[in-house]
């Protein structure tokens, strides 16, 4: 390697290059999310035979089962209520509502053909992201279409969609917090606290509405198929790959690979991931493998945020998957130009494939002409939101009632946040002056500064904060290591997200999850390895570390403290709320970085605190807060109006040295 001559060049490559390599753990992510899908492509290359194939699929089936947290054991009565109907001259379109779960209500269209004579097979469509869901012209036209080829269609608004907004507000006329995607990860980041997801009751819904489809008259039940675009393209591979009613299937614009998703948009909708997936060794194929050799159609488009590319690799992996069913036939693929959606072509595809298999009739099958209805006219509820039960109120309950398990503290904390200790060389990097960085795990770098004050009190603070908190410590005498926990400060991952007011850097921790880590985890190894970085440089001292963080950041703190004992006084302001609390409130913003899968089966933050007894830690609060869960001497709580003067609040000098 050739080293820069120019002083200026120099200095920027020895300190700032980097700094800058550490700015967000995403690609350090992304490279084990690649081995993880090196060694499922191995697995799934050594599968020959039929058998092997099933084996697979019933494991990809108990994998999806164990991830979105099972599903109800209890068909409970549909309770169909037939609200209206609009003729048309060879179909006829009922309004209907039916209950999934009791007083969990589904709004719902059906089309039934009126032009000839049934049972006739039915399609269940699951529909994409839309503010009007089942009303949206896309997704009615799919429905028609089928129709008037002969097929009874029911199609349905999600949780969070059309008339069953989650959090609609009757004053706003619309959602308390956005969008069908906000609300799907307001709900579905909370569903992780109990080792649950969003997935579990839209799938259900889904299967529910297979339910009523084979219970109708004008339906043949052995002839049943599922498609549907995007987020229902989601629910089409989740519907086909557990329910054995699916006899064919066709998703469009969602199936594609993980390997060229996490380079593009990355994670998405909270139904559509779950943590462990990419660990586990899973990837978009096994939806195809769990459903193998029924029939089964990918639609997808060349301009699409699921790439096209991604596609392909799963098409030909499938197609040696089907081949050895010597079911050829039975695995196909169709593109249509442009973006994210599904065109008249790719429905006319969608149609010809289930039109061959549910009707036995081969060939084309070009859109019929029709008109679409006012989206109003729709509306299965008399307002427009058909009210009852909804995902959050369902949520709270079930979530609520979990009650954690006494166990060894310290295993359940190492098993939840997924905390890897890492004890190899720190790989110190220096920066300008005292700022530099260190490898918290193989691969992973943090960046730190340390501040030497010139009259030093003898005492230590490890510092997850802003600067202007290091700098108070620093002027009152105290040693400070300030370090960039991770997705904090430069190593913040600031790609863009439809919720990122709501959920900043979601997509990080969603693959951080998905990979089998945690946010907590990683910044618990940030932490303890910055307690290693003091004692490399000469400046720890025997009576230990001060914690102080600020914000999320202190509940990684919290975590490492009862792990390690050289945290021998915790200074926490701001702490988030309880897990048992975030998980029994409706709304919450700007907590998915400290959210542990099913952690209200194990512990709450009162137990951490309690454990680090009889070492000290200070609450601070600049607002009113729930601490009553908090208890024992050594919790010290305290209240001031804002933020500032640290070392005079918390008495930090005279604390210390008790």
């Amino acid at each position: 390697m050739r080293y820069a001559k120019n002083p200026v060049t120099r200095a920027f490559l020895l300190y700032f290059v980097p700094l800058l390599a550490a700015q967000s753990p995403y690609p350090w992510l992304e490279g084990i999310a690649q081995q993880q899908l090196a060694q499922r492509r191995q697995v799934v290359d050594q599968l020959k035979t039929p058998a092997e194939i099933r084996a697979y699929g019933q494991q990809v089936r108990e994998k999806l089962l164990r991830w979105i947290g099972g599903l109800p054991t209890e068909r409970t009565p549909l309770n169909v209520r037939r609200t209206g109907r609009i003729e048309r001259a060879d179909y006829r379109v009922e309004k209907v509502i039916f209950e999934s779960q009791p007083g969990f209500f589904v709004t719902a269209s059906l089309y039934i053909p009126t032009n000839r004579p049934g049972p006739f097979p039915a399609i269940v469509q699951p529909t994409g992201h839309s503010l009007t869901a089942k009303a949206r012209e896309l997704y009615q036209s799919l429905s028609i279409g089928f129709a008037k080829y002969g097929f009874v269609v029911l199609t349905y608004d999600p949780l969070g969609q059309g008339e069953r907004r989650i959090f609609f507000d009757r004053d706003l006329g619309d959602s308390k917090v956005g969008g069908t995607t906000v609300e799907h990860q307001m709900v579905g980041i909370q569903s992780l606290l109990g080792g649950e997801s969003l997935a579990r009751p839209m799938i259900w819904d889904g299967m529910r509405a297979l339910d009523l489809l084979a219970s109708l008259p004008e339906v043949d039940p052995k002839r049943l198929g599922v498609a549907g675009c995007s987020g229902g393209g989601t629910l089409t591979a989740y519907l086909a790959a557990l329910d054995p009613r699916v006899q064919a299937a066709a998703p469009a614009c969602y199936i594609s690979s993980w390997l060229e998703q996490l380079g593009g948009t990355g994670p998405q909708d909270a139904e559509q991931q779950f943590p462990d997936q990419l660990r586990d060794g899973f990837d978009h194929g096994d939806f195809l493998i769990a459903a193998a050799p029924k029939p089964y159609l990918i639609a997808s488009t060349t301009e699409d945020f699921f790439p096209i590319a991604g596609a392909r690799r799963t098409y030909e992996e499938a197609k040696a998957i089907y081949n050895r069913f010597g079911a050829e036939d039975k695995i196909a693929s169709f593109t249509a130009p442009g973006g994210h959606g599904m065109r008249a072509d790719t429905r006319g595809a969608i149609y010809a494939w289930m039109r061959k298999w549910l009707q036995n009739t081969p060939g084309p099958a070009p859109e019929p002409r029709f008109s679409v209805e006012l989206e109003e006219d729709l509306n299965a509820s008399p307002s427009g939101q058909v009210g009852g039960e909804t995902a959050s109120t369902l949520n709270l309950r079930r979530l609520g009632a979990i009650r954690a398990t006494p166990g060894d503290l310290r295993q359940q904390i190492r098993a939840v946040t997924r905390y890897e200790p890492f004890s190899g060389p720190l790989q110190l990097q220096n920066g300008i002056g005292e700022r530099f960085t260190y490898e918290s795990e193989p691969g992973r770098t943090v960046p730190a500064t340390l501040y030497r004050p010139a009259a030093a009190n003898g005492s230590v603070v490890l510092l997850a904060a802003d600067a202007a908190a290091a700098k108070e410590f620093v002027a009152a005498g105290y040693t400070v290591l300030a370090i960039e926990v991770a997705l904090t400060g430069e190593t913040a991952h600031r790609v863009g997200s439809y919720s990122n007011d709501w959920f900043p850097q979601d997509k990080a921790i969603w693959l951080a999850l998905m990979v089998g880590r945690t946010v907590t985890g990683m910044r618990m190894a940030d932490l303890v390895r910055g307690l290693d970085v003091l004692r490399e440089r000469g400046v720890a001292t025997p009576n230990g570390v001060i914690g102080f963080a600020r914000g999320n950041p202190g509940v990684a703190m919290l975590h490492a403290a009862v792990l390690d004992p050289r945290l021998t006084h915790l200074i926490l302001e701001d702490l988030p709320p309880t897990y048992r609390t975030l998980a029994t409130t409706p709304i919450h913003r700007q907590i998915f970085d400290v959210v542990l899968p099913n952690v209200l089966r194990h512990y709450d933050l009162p137990d951490l605190a309690a454990a680090v007894s009889p070492r000290t830690v200070v609450l601070g609060r600049s607002a009113p807060a729930r601490v009553e869960a908090y208890s024992g001497s050594h919790v010290k709580i305290i209240r001031r109006r804002e933020l500032a003067g640290l070392v005079e609040t918390y008495l930090i000098q005279a604390e210390s040295r008790q």
